[in-house]
């Protein structure tokens, strides 16, 4: 079961980047950790039990390099997501260093051929021994064994301690988000809790390997440690599949305009006074109420920053563009996607999607109220509300309102009638 959950994990690691990278890029260093991960799992698989030759000679040593990233991955990610800044500074680089010796190491091997290192995998097979013993590059391959696990170890001490700080000032630094950052510190704290246990559990593989002459590589395989792995593996996307939330990570407010969030202009901020549609006041009306019963909770920045969101919608009738989306809604504000899935789901608790229903729907209430179906047809009137089809236009109004947009204009015209 193990290499099809390596296989599995690897695959919504892939599946996680694709849909996830806009949102928030810093969980491009979480989908590279457990892409890391998972693929260190299954070559020691392949390694110890699956006994192939072919898929040895491919991947013995010739993926050593990215075993030595997965602790700056770790702390990338970690870092990223409590401080809401996925970009690398110079001195990050120096976190690539041990990677990078390894390839320096091991370039002669990778440029042997195939047949000797398929050669090598046949004595590997036939004795697992020679795998820690044998020098492929510039330094005896038991450094490698030892010097991954050991700079993993390092690198989520590192995390817990700066989660820990994190966790101290968070009640005394009024630019925290504290609702979304407990949930997210709560979800770090688990997310390093499964590491640690992932660590502990190749750790003790990695003694009977060592120490042990002859270790049986049956029990072994089906030994407590193994299935921990196999949990751990599975549990990281699986627990970001069930709560997508966890990828929007921690927006951040700034005292300055040098900060990472995005200070809105003035006139977008208007809502309060100049709202004329039904729809937004009772939008409006939900943040008045959630900013009183949760400002303890919601920095008061990101309730004006919903507030604004709602403005420019209205205002500048984005949402009468076929393609309007969050990502549109993010280059127009240049607002980072993630602050914007965050006041949606947090401060708004309504989707994007909703609202432009509504507002579209509106939209071409008034067009049909207005008599403009004298010289368009309702499929017309539908385009220019934002609709980019006849059925969406006709199951979106009747959802909304109740009836066809044609039966909306039977009742219309019989009452002015």
């Amino acid at each position: 079961m193990h290499p099809y959950i390596s296989i599995l994990t690897i695959f919504l690691a892939i599946l996680m980047t694709y849909h996830n990278w806009k949102i928030n890029p810093n969980n491009i260093f979480l989908s590279g950790f457990i892409y890391v991960l998972s693929s260190y799992s299954l070559i020691h698989y392949i390694l110890f039990f699956k006994k192939s030759v072919f898929l040895l000679a491919i991947f013995y040593n010739n993926t050593a390099p990215i075993g030595f990233l997965i602790g700056p991955l770790l702390y990338f990610y970690v870092r990223g997501t409590l401080f809401d800044n996925s970009k690398l500074v110079k001195k990050d680089f120096l976190h690539f260093i041990p990677s990078l010796i390894n390839l320096v190491s091991i370039t002669p091997y990778l440029l042997t051929p195939f047949s000797y290192k398929f050669e090598l995998a046949q004595r590997i097979v036939k004795d697992t021994m020679v795998a820690r013993t044998f020098t492929v590059g510039l330094y005896p391959n038991i450094i490698n064994i030892i010097a991954r696990p050991a700079l993993l170890c390092f690198y989520t001490i590192l995390t817990i301690v700066m989660l820990c700080k994190f966790w101290s000032k968070m009640d005394t630094n009024n630019y925290i988000p504290k609702k979304q950052s407990r949930k997210m510190l709560i979800w770090l704290f688990s997310f390093i809790t499964i590491v640690i246990l992932t660590v502990l559990s190749f750790a003790i593989l990695s003694y009977f390997f060592l120490k042990v002459p002859n270790p049986n590589l049956v029990k072994l395989k089906t030994s407590l440690p193994m299935d921990i792995i196999s949990f751990c593996l599975l549990i990281i996307p699986v627990s970001l599949l069930i709560f997508p939330e966890l990828l929007y990570g921690i927006p951040s407010t700034a005292k300055t305009k040098k900060d990472n969030f995005i200070e809105i202009p003035e006139e977008i901020i208007l809502i309060k006074n100049n709202i004329a549609d039904n729809v937004m006041i009772a939008y409006k009306k939900d943040i008045d109420s959630d900013q009183e019963k949760s400002e303890k909770d919601i920095d008061p920045k990101f309730i004006e920053l919903s507030e604004s969101i709602l403005a420019y919608i209205k205002e500048s009738e984005i949402y009468l563009n076929p393609n309007f989306s969050m990502e549109e809604l993010s280059r127009s504000m240049d607002v980072p996607k993630h602050h914007l899935y965050y006041c949606f789901n947090s401060v708004l608790n309504i989707k994007l999607t909703k609202i432009r229903a509504e507002l579209r729907v509106e939209y071409a209430k008034k067009l049909i109220e207005n008599g403009l179906l004298d010289s368009l047809t309702l499929d017309a009137v539908g385009n220019k509300a934002g609709f980019s089809s006849r059925s969406s236009f006709q199951s979106v109004f009747k959802e909304e309102v109740g009836c066809t947009p044609g039966e909306y204009l039977k009742v219309k015209s019989e009452l002015i009638a």
